[in-house]
């Protein structure tokens, strides 16, 4: 048949309808889900999340003093149980923009020699004690995504003349150190602001050495709390990218590979009646 006379008696609307309504229903599809996970959507809320974290933390760094509704400074660090040798050694500058919501020193010893990385180092506080710990014969590397803490973090290292800690800004996904580089990881507060835990966790599982340990403190929802603010959109300061139940942490601790996986404690530090400080540490068979 001349394929003229299909469209002459209109047989060609009954596949063109049929396309023009699956093209509707994808952009609508399109338009309540975005793009999948790396949509521009999911995109947008990162990038959002993002400018709010950096403005909170470049105004922290830039004016430790404002009340930001969260425990801050030497006095926080010392209910944490941080060392009063630490909080003596190292000046007042070192201290006023640290915002630990735990102790992770309080997880396992440090020995001299030894590398340890801090993810998410803010102003430097953990790494230089950190840099006590190691000795000269150790290194201490810090790394942070706001410039403002960086900067800071690095004046610190200097104004306590600890050659053997280095700072720099990159961030906690993708860190600029080699496999298998270090002995422990530390962090205080960050992961639970990652967009991407699973890829945070992944990477310090690759820059360990074997037998290497993790020790941190984080944000997580309280196991023992009814209340759900964590979870709304204004509720920022509990969880800009979402905090986990400890359960959950300590599954994605597992699923990138740890072993040994523990969460050894909570502390008294909290951002919301939701959320509260833990402690956890694993090891990198």
């Amino acid at each position: 048949m001349n394929p003229n006379a299909w469209w002459g008696q209109g047989f060609g609307f009954m596949w063109i309808i049929p396309l023009l309504f699956f093209v509707v229903f994808l952009f609508f599809i399109r338009g309540l889900f975005g793009q999948g996970p790396g949509g521009s959507n999911t995109s947008t809320r990162s990038e959002s999340a993002r400018k709010i974290l950096d403005e909170l933390y470049t105004r922290l760094a830039q004016e430790p003093d404002v009340n930001f509704g969260w425990g801050k400074g030497k006095e926080n660090a010392r209910q944490l149980g941080y060392a009063e040798a630490w909080l003596n050694q190292l000046p007042d500058s070192v201290w006023e923009s640290a915002a630990a919501v735990g102790n992770p020193f309080s997880l396992g010893f440090i020995q001299t020699g030894e590398t340890v990385v801090d993810i998410g180092c803010g102003a430097g506080a953990d790494a230089c004690v950190a840099a006590l710990l190691v000795g000269e014969e150790g290194k201490v590397f810090g790394f942070d995504c706001t410039p403002a803490m960086v900067a800071k973090a690095t004046a610190n290292a200097s104004a306590c003349g600890l050659a053997q800690m280095a700072v720099q800004k990159a961030e906690m996904a993708a860190l600029p150190l080699p496999d298998t580089s270090a002995d422990i990881v530390i962090s205080n507060g960050a992961v639970n602001l990652a967009a991407d835990k699973d890829a945070v966790l992944r990477e310090v599982f690759r820059i360990l050495r074997p037998a290497g340990r993790l020790q941190i403190a984080d944000m997580v929802r309280d196991p023992s709390s009814t209340d759900s603010s964590c979870c709304e959109k204004a509720s920022w300061a509990d969880c800009v990218s979402g905090t986990l139940h400890p359960e959950v942490f300590l599954d994605t601790l597992r699923s990138a590979g740890f072993i040994h996986t523990e969460l050894a404690g909570f502390t008294v530090y909290r951002t919301s009646p939701g959320t509260i400080g833990a402690l956890f540490r694993a090891v990198k068979p």
